[in-house]
Formats: C-alpha cells, sequence, structure tokens
C-alpha cells in the first residue's frame, strides 16, 4: 500500500513518467496541476541522449476532475 501522499497523487493521476510538483486552486478558475517529466529526452532519429537549453510552462486542458476543469501546467 503507498503512503507518501506525492506518490499518491502521481499514481492518481496516471501519466507514467510523471512528478507531480503542485496544484493551484484559484477561486473560480480551474484547477491547475503542474507536472514534470521525469525521463530523459532522446534524438527521434539516432536514438541519442539530448541536452535541455532550459524548460518554459506549457498549459493543456483535462478532463474535469471533481466538476472543475483542470488544467496540467
Amino acid at each position: 500500500m503507498e503512503e507518501n501522499p506525492t506518490r499518491i497523487c502521481e499514481l492518481l493521476v496516471g501519466l507514467g513518467e510523471v512528478e507531480v510538483l503542485g496544484v493551484d486552486d484559484k477561486f473560480g478558475g480551474p484547477l491547475e496541476l503542474h507536472v514534470r517529466t521525469r525521463a530523459r529526452p532522446t534524438c527521434g532519429g539516432c536514438g541519442g541522449s539530448v541536452w535541455s537549453k532550459g524548460t518554459s510552462a506549457v498549459s493543456l486542458v483535462d478532463l474535469p476532475a471533481f466538476g472543475r476543469p483542470v488544467r496540467l501546467v
């Protein structure tokens, strides 16, 4: 049985190699679930490792949760 709250949330989200960072619950707005990938990206052409030059937030619309709209960030 899993008891770590972060891991429980990750299992409920059900997105494989995703780490849950937190959630914004703004009054009257959608829930914003902040996630990032654990997987190291690889080149689609040769399969070799790639290097990141930084990250940027991307907002994706997801299915509602608890009757509220959800955005994955």
